[in-house]
């Protein structure tokens, strides 16, 4: 069978160890996906990504990489080149991670064509209709769940919208990551990862760290695009008098896994997510989470690997200052977070699972 994975538009430092552009969770699980389906004998995998001037990468020989058009090709140009491609290459499944207007044009191009289109959802406001950055409403989403050949959701939530709204069924899949056993280290930092983006309120993060002085912090918060270029810089420059606070402008994603291994433990600000990446790489890491807002299938409760805040900043201080000074709760969600990655957060088992959906249709 020939799979071609359409990677997002910001993953350039994913296949290029000098770019320090950032790149989101779609492109983390597009790669761990198209990494793991190239393990299986009698399949085909193309990775479809933009035309980079560079690739620079550890496991090339991995990844059968097609490059389409690029950036600042117009939509014609794009559509164009990549029905040039698709018919060259004639894949019988095309999977594509997170809603964008090109989502719905490429369901629509796949179900005239015959090839079975898997769409995955990369947050909750997607399953609403809505980009995940603009909040905007996708006039062509109705046509995108009528024409996708699978559609997987992430969690309960995003499953249950669907159905209600649109009367859609889908699959959920969680996220995947491969997992490592884990080692005895010295737990010693208040973490939070993401990008430098209005719905990830980074600001409630550094607040965290002012009231937590004696203790310290480490921001990875990467620009998102010149576009807020300023916006980053004033960031940056009011963020120099937290003394206990790191904010580290990028790491590659080879590296960063250190971070969470290290880690006592990450929070999350974000008014909204789907379910986050970096949830996993905590977990898998026996990291512990508190969240203000997010918490994808009340699962920081049901399996007692973190807590949820309930969007009280207060309660928050509450329980990061109670995670860090009660080592019985802090032993506790450790080990619980870590059986819980093992449990539903396999990257072999997930993507199995995807494929005996494809091939059960």
């Amino acid at each position: 069978m020939r799979i071609a994975m359409i990677f997002p538009k910001d993953s350039e430092a994913i296949f290029n160890k000098n770019s320090k552009r950032t790149f989101g969770g779609a492109t983390v699980q597009m790669y761990l996906i198209a990494k793991e389906l190239n393990s299986y004998k009698n399949l085909q995998i193309y990775s479809f990504i933009q035309n980079y001037e560079e690739i620079n990468f550890d496991e090339e020989d991995k990844f059968n990489l097609i490059k389409t058009f690029k950036e600042k090709d117009n939509i014609l140009n794009k559509i164009n080149i990549l029905n040039k491609i698709i018919k060259e290459i004639k894949p019988e499944v095309i999977i594509q991670h997170g809603l964008t207007l090109y989502s719905c044009l490429l369901a629509i191009y796949c179900k005239k064509n015959k090839i079975k289109f898997v769409f995955m959802f990369a947050s909750d406001i997607e399953s609403q209709g809505r980009y995940q950055e603009s909040g905007k409403k996708c006039i062509l989403f109705r046509i995108l769940l009528k024409t996708a050949f699978i559609v997987i959701t992430q969690n309960k939530f995003q499953q249950f919208l669907l159905m209600k709204k649109y009367s859609k069924q889908s699959t959920i899949i969680y996220n995947g990551f491969y997992l490592e056993n884990q080692s005895q280290v010295n737990k010693k930092f208040v973490l939070w990862v993401g990008r430098f983006q209005k719905i990830k309120r980074p600001e409630v993060f550094t607040e965290l760290a002012k009231k937590f002085y004696k203790y310290n912090f480490i921001m990875i918060c990467t620009k998102t695009s010149n576009k807020n270029n300023e916006e980053y810089k004033n960031f940056l420059f009011n963020c120099r008098s937290i003394k206990n606070l790191r904010i580290i402008e990028f790491v590659r994603f080879a590296e960063i896994n250190q971070y969470f291994k290290n880690a006592r433990i990450l929070v999350n600000t974000s008014k909204y997510e789907g379910f986050p990446q970096t949830f996993i790489q905590a977990t898998m890491n026996a990291t512990p989470i508190i969240s203000l807002n997010v918490n994808p299938d009340n699962f920081l409760d049901k399996y007692e690997c973190g807590l949820y805040a309930k969007g009280d900043f207060e309660l928050m201080q509450k329980q990061l200052r109670r995670s860090i000074e009660d080592k019985r709760l802090f032993r506790k969600m450790s080990k619980n977070a870590y059986e819980y990655a093992k449990k539903n957060h396999n990257i072999k088992k997930n993507v199995n699972k995807l494929l005996s959906l494809i091939n059960s249709k």
